[in-house]
């Protein structure tokens, strides 16, 4: 969907999302491609080899999810490119919340990777709502990385440090610290991939832990982001359509929510069934060409 400076609630706060995002819908998923993808390999990144990169947990979620996507592994020197142009794009004031900014970032520079898109072609990508756990079980199912964020504290740490296995899904009001992650299927599980290389006391590796709660049940209790983001592979030659097609999905589906807005606070009979064909018309017509059309696209 396309945000300018809409307010989006987030726990105790607002957050500005001002750049462009499309929303994915599970119908959209059911379309989208099934990636190879095999349980031993994998790819690790760890943010705190290089003192500039300590910091950058936003960026290396959006590293993760890509490399898994292409399987494509980011060089230092490209991470290093991409870490100082964060700063050129005001990074001073990035923290977990900036999870779109990242996104976008990272996006931008491997759309504009001439190599990279000659052997892979370019990325989209989508914000989902976190509480939709068919949705976001449909993507992993597929074999898709989710970039998110949680607010955690020692009692977090402590749920899965030992195991490997986060186990609850609630802990309390006091959050320390604020950290981005990635989501994705591992052994049919799903899990979280950390951006360290770390192991535990009986060398556990607690950098890729289970989740077992729902995702609905962490973002209810402020623990995980209401919003998560998706990359997806397009075709070089089919880039620019799809992403003028989404933008006019997105003012499509504004105008079904204006005017059934609008509907619903008139008494005019007339302009009432005015607004009802319209948006019928909306459904019928521009929707199922656009939907029919990115479904070719991707």
């Amino acid at each position: 969907m396309e945000l300018k400076n809409e307010m989006i609630f987030s726990w105790d706060y607002w957050i500005i999302e001002n750049d462009t995002d499309f929303v994915l819908t599970e119908w959209d998923v059911d379309w989208l491609p099934t990636l190879f993808q095999q349980d031993d390999v994998y790819f690790e990144y760890n943010q705190n080899a290089n003192s500039w990169s300590k910091m950058s947990c936003t960026l290396y979620n959006a590293f993760g999810a890509v490399s898994d996507l292409e399987n494509y592994e980011f060089l230092l020197a490209q991470i290093k490119e991409i870490n100082d142009l964060s700063y050129q794009k005001g990074r001073v004031q990035w923290d977990w919340r900036w999870t779109n900014l990242a996104v976008d970032l990272v996006r931008n520079w491997r759309n504009s990777n001439k190599e990279l898109v000659k052997k892979y072609g370019k990325v989209a990508s989508y914000r989902i709502d976190m509480r939709n756990d068919a949705l976001i079980n449909k993507i992993l199912d597929k074999n898709y990385t989710i970039c998110t964020s949680f607010s955690g504290n020692t009692d977090y740490i402590l749920d899965y440090y030992h195991d490997a296995v986060l186990d609850n899904y609630d802990f309390g009001k006091k959050k320390t610290y604020w950290h981005s992650v990635w989501i994705r299927k591992h052994n049919w599980k799903k899990c979280v991939k950390d951006n360290y290389k770390w192991r535990n006391y009986n060398w556990l590796d607690t950098n890729f832990y289970e989740v077992k709660p729902t995702f609905k049940q962490l973002v209810d209790a402020w623990t995980f982001r209401l919003f998560w983001y998706l990359f997806t592979k397009v075709a070089e030659d089919n880039y620019e359509e799809l992403i003028r097609l989404e933008k006019v999905r997105v003012k499509c589906n504004n105008s079904l929510q204006a005017n059934s807005d609008l509907r619903n606070n008139t008494n005019d009979k007339t302009l009432q069934k005015k607004l009802h064909d319209t948006n019928e018309r909306i459904r019928n017509n521009n929707l199922k060409y656009i939907e029919k059309k990115l479904v070719e696209l991707r």
